[in-house]
């Protein structure tokens, strides 16, 4: 029988709690690197991300930051700047020689600004250069990047090659109620996604598809503090399923997989990658009214979705909302006000039919972006037309 409905329930994992950056603070940094004053603009573009920590002398005390379960460590040594987070201890020669394959083949790569560095049997991903050649955008980008692979990473590799953490901050695991909470999020999320995989399949849409794969990974990252080895796992699966510009026969291959993968975890194995985490600096991306009106606003991708309501398509038009109203949510900060609306969106069509889905984010969406977004934005990326090889899929 044909899936009906989803769940929408709300969220076990907590919004970040960041305080906004002050732009000025990035420019006096600039301002201070091309006046050759190094050390004052490192301090400031510290300040700028960093903005609720108070910035040591660095040439006198080393500063560290919690992203995650990731510490970063910043130092400067004579006229150089050096970030460092550790990721792991290595055990015995067996398991260290497969890590170190690991480390190589996927934490490092030409061009890359940091690099894994092995000093005896501890690795740690590492950036140093020299103060007169580490411009503010530079060094934003290092500690936006280094902290996330770290943090990624770390949790997964314990698993995989028993390696020890020396250096991981603690997550905060969750009371019996939320543990409970989560598995049965879980588990209701991925027989909801099996379902509708097999309405994909029989609708060979791509578009249908590329909302499906969208909602399948950002629900999870929206509910749920997911860490460790599972997150690792889906993660990897989603960078081909919900990779647009990907042959859609893998994508659909890679998803199938993922799904069965996911459902066979228990909860127990679950249980031990959900905990709570800090973050210094902002791990999502700060929503704006022109992403807004990009995504809910009256581009060409609304126009699609409304011709499918027209035509009696609604699974179609709704699973392509959900997916993004689960984009906005999962990868984007919003004022209180703004991510109050969204979630009411999903509130109010919980457990629904599809058309009353489709009806109800549609109006929600024009709404929103009337009263909450900017105008004259254009659309976001469509995707391709053609894939080659790939004919059997229909837009």
């Amino acid at each position: 029988m044909p899936i009906a409905s989803l769940s929408f329930p709300l969220p076990i994992r907590r919004r970040p709690s960041v305080a906004p950056r002050n732009f000025i603070r990035r420019d006096r940094a600039i301002e201070l690197f091309e006046s050759l004053r190094f050390d004052e603009s490192v301090c400031e573009t510290l300040a700028y991300l960093l903005p609720e920590l108070r910035i040591p002398d660095l040439r006198t005390q080393a500063f560290s930051f919690v992203q995650g379960s990731a510490r970063v460590h910043l130092s400067i040594a004579g006229e150089r700047l050096v970030v460092r987070a550790v990721l792991a201890a290595l055990p015995s020669a067996t398991s260290a020689t497969a890590a170190l394959r690991y480390f190589l083949s996927r934490l490092s790569s030409t061009g890359q600004v940091f690099q894994p560095r092995l000093n005896e049997r501890t690795i740690a991903l590492e950036f140093a250069d020299d103060l007169r050649l580490l411009h503010p955008h530079k060094l934003i980008e290092i500690l936006q990047r280094l902290p996330m692979e770290a943090d990624s990473n770390d949790g997964w590799m314990v698993g995989q090659f028993g390696v020890e953490t020396p250096d991981r901050e603690p997550l905060t695991a969750l009371d019996d109620d939320d543990s409970r909470r989560a598995i049965e999020i879980w588990q209701l999320h991925w027989a909801s996604v099996d379902e509708l995989m097999v309405e994909c399949r029989r609708r060979r849409s791509l578009r249908f598809l590329d909302a499906l794969a969208t909602y399948a990974v950002d629900q999870t990252r929206y509910l749920l503090p997911l860490n460790g080895a599972v997150r690792a796992k889906l993660n990897e699966a989603a960078d081909v399923f919900a990779d647009k510009d990907g042959y859609p026969n893998r994508r659909e291959t890679t998803l199938v997989k993922c799904i069965r993968e996911m459902r066979a975890i228990e909860g127990a194995e679950l249980a031990l990658s959900l905990g709570h985490a800090n973050y210094a600096i902002n791990p999502l991306r700060e929503g704006t009214p022109s992403l807004l009106t990009s995504i809910l606003g009256g581009g060409s991708t609304m126009q699609t979705i409304g011709e499918l309501r027209a035509s009696g398509r609604a699974l179609e038009a709704a699973i392509e909302l959900i997916a993004d109203y689960h984009y906005l949510l999962a990868h984007q900060t919003w004022s209180p006000e703004i991510e109050a609306a969204l979630r009411a969106a999903l509130d109010g069509v919980s457990n629904r039919p599809w058309r009353d889905v489709a009806d109800g984010l549609w109006n929600h969406a024009n709404l929103t972006a009337k009263i909450y977004g900017s105008h004259g934005e254009t659309d976001r990326d469509e995707p391709a037309a053609d894939h080659d090889g790939d004919s059997r899929y229909e837009q």
